[in-house]
């Protein structure tokens, strides 16, 4: 074994002789390598270090986030009452209030002399009395002349009302009639009808009477015929004789043919007096019936010439009735129109006399008003806190009293247009001021103004339309906002100066991150970046970050609400240093 190793050796020399160059080549070679290597590997643990470097730690926890908007506000009065009068050039004849004393609502503060104000009252009274006289007059005579007017429509229209129910009656009266009549006509016609068949039916059984009453004639007068025969042929083949009781007799077959004729000729006769009797019944129900056709034939041509007459009647009627709702159709109009007109006269006269006496109202109503406010009296409970007037003085305008309600204070506060748009009535706001020392008191938004608290700044913002005009100073707007004060304390004064909190949201127990761990990946997406330990084949840890979308909810002044797929209690983020991650992009940038 040793001698091949030898032997191997041996042959290497022997190479490495013959091929100085390439070997030279190739140990630099392998210089070069070994040298970028360890350099890669230190670039790797340099990123690693400076990674570390890049970013702080924070912690996925449950807290309670609280959003508010800070502002510094003044506790003020809610009930304050500056108080001035339109009276001028009055003395002051009275001062009752000094600074600091409480008052109550209707208790009088200053009087002024009222002596001119009472007369100019009683001239204008006295006026405005003339005035009502004279237009209750005017009045007077047109309500007569309505009340007249409505009189005279009322008879008038009464009038043609009867009229025309009269004629509307005796129309209606005649159409039943006419109705009735044409009833009455149509029944005689179907009657004249039945009559006619009637007839009709006795002459056809009179004339089949008549047929047969000529046919037993014309048998009866054969029968007689050969009863003559036998009788003018002689007494060949008769035999006459005496009979037991001494009358003659007479016998043979002569007679016995002759015997048979007579009856023959009886029977044919009898038979032609039956047909005769019917034949003469026949004649008189046809006469009969024939005369009840005729008579109901004559009534109704007499019913068709009544119904041509009341239909004439009927028309008539009509015409009458239409004419008399004619009358009162215009007989309404026109005393409608009368009272129409009384009545328009009557409310012009109201009017003339209610403008008539107006100014004098107006007068009586001013001088009223200026009396009254001869004695300023307390809108409100409260405490004076300023008195501007002493008797004796001729007020000119201005502030006379103030008073504040010093018991029932609010907070007020100038917001800016950044935060307005945030804050809505009803809102929780937390506070303290210097006399409450740590204690926090609560009160909630009951008033936010839609305009910009600056009066001037507004009127210069509609006159001229410039945005730029709605501030106060800066550049930028502010805007009013009032806090009742839900917390009861004796402590508060007039002026204070409040912190304040406003509560713009609120949520308990739920999953936060510090603020700036919050981050926008590459995409756009809002992520944290979770930290994990791997370890690798050979057991080297390092930490790396994994990114993790996430919703972000409520934001408190640190910490934000997040949530989002696996994001859990306890899990440690990236929080980026804005410093390191300048230096890492320099130190990379080649």
């Amino acid at each position: 074994m040793k001698t091949k190793l030898k032997n191997g050796f041996k042959k290497v020399r022997k190479w490495i002789k013959k091929h100085k160059v390439l070997t030279v080549f190739l140990v630099l070679a392998a210089v070069v390598i070994g040298i970028y290597f360890r350099l890669q590997r230190a670039g790797q643990e340099m990123a690693e270090a400076l990674s570390q470097m890049a970013f702080e730690t924070g912690e996925v926890s449950y807290r309670d986030i609280t959003s508010t908007v800070n502002a510094t506000g003044y506790v003020r009065s809610d009930n304050s009452r500056s108080l001035t009068t339109t009276l001028m050039n009055l003395e002051v004849t009275g001062v009752n209030v000094e600074v600091g004393d409480k008052v109550s609502a209707g208790q009088a503060l200053v009087s002024f002399d009222t002596e001119d104000i009472e007369k100019n009252l009683a001239d204008a009274r006295e006026s405005l009395n003339v005035s009502q006289a004279q237009g209750g007059l005017s009045v007077q005579g047109a309500q007569r002349s309505l009340n007249d007017a409505v009189g005279s429509r009322d008879y008038q229209v009464t009038s043609a009302l009867k009229d025309l129910d009269y004629s509307k009656t005796t129309w209606e009266e005649a159409v039943a009639d006419y109705n009735d009549t044409v009833k009455e006509l149509e029944d005689k016609k179907k009657e004249e009808e039945d009559k006619k068949r009637e007839r009709d039916d006795k002459e056809k059984d009179m004339d089949r009477a008549k047929d047969r009453m000529e046919k037993k004639a014309k048998e009866y007068a054969e029968a007689s015929a050969a009863q003559q025969n036998i009788l003018g042929s002689g007494l060949d083949g008769v035999n006459i004789g005496v009979g037991s009781d001494g009358n003659l007799t007479l016998s043979g077959n002569k007679v016995d043919e002759g015997l048979e004729l007579k009856n023959a000729a009886d029977a044919a006769n009898a038979a032609y007096q039956a047909a005769q009797a019917e034949y003469q019944a026949a004649q008189a129900e046809y006469s009969s019936v024939s005369a009840d056709y005729e008579k109901a034939k004559a009534e109704r041509e007499a019913l068709e010439s009544s119904v041509d007459a009341k239909k004439t009647a009927m028309d008539a009627n009509y015409r009458t009735y239409d004419r008399a709702a004619d009358t009162f159709n215009n007989t309404v109009r026109m005393q409608d129109s009368a009272v129409a007109g009384s009545q328009d006269s009557l409310t012009n006269s109201r009017l003339s006399a209610s403008i008539g006496s107006q100014a004098q109202e107006n007068q009586v109503e001013t001088y009223e008003k200026q009396l009254e406010k001869g004695i300023l009296t307390s809108p409100i409970n409260g405490t004076v806190t300023a008195v501007n007037v002493k008797e004796g003085d001729t007020y000119g305008g201005g502030v006379i009293v103030t008073i504040q309600d010093c018991e029932d204070f609010i907070v007020e506060a100038e917001i800016d247009e950044y935060d307005i748009s945030d804050i809505k009535e009803g809102m929780k706001v937390l506070f303290k001021t210097d006399a409450t020392r740590e204690e926090q008191l609560e009160g909630e938004v009951t008033f936010v103004s839609p305009v910009p608290t600056s009066a001037a700044a507004s009127s210069s913002a509609m006159g001229s339309g410039s945005a730029t005009s709605l501030t106060t100073g800066g550049g930028k707007a502010t805007y009013q906002i009032k806090v009742a004060i839900r917390t009861a304390t004796d402590r508060l004064r007039l002026g204070m100066t409040a912190k304040m909190n406003i509560v713009l949201n609120e949520v308990e127990h739920v999953l936060t991150v510090p603020y700036d761990a919050v981050q926008t990946d590459e995409n756009g997406d809002t992520v944290v970046y979770v930290l994990e330990q791997t370890t690798d084949a050979e057991g080297k840890t390092t930490q790396e970050q994994r990114p993790v979308a996430v919703t972000v909810g409520t934001e408190g002044d640190y910490y934000v609400e997040v949530s989002g797929d696996g994001l859990e209690e306890g899990m440690k983020v990236a929080i980026p240093k804005e410093e390191a991650v300048d230096l890492m992009e320099l130190m990379m940038t080649p």
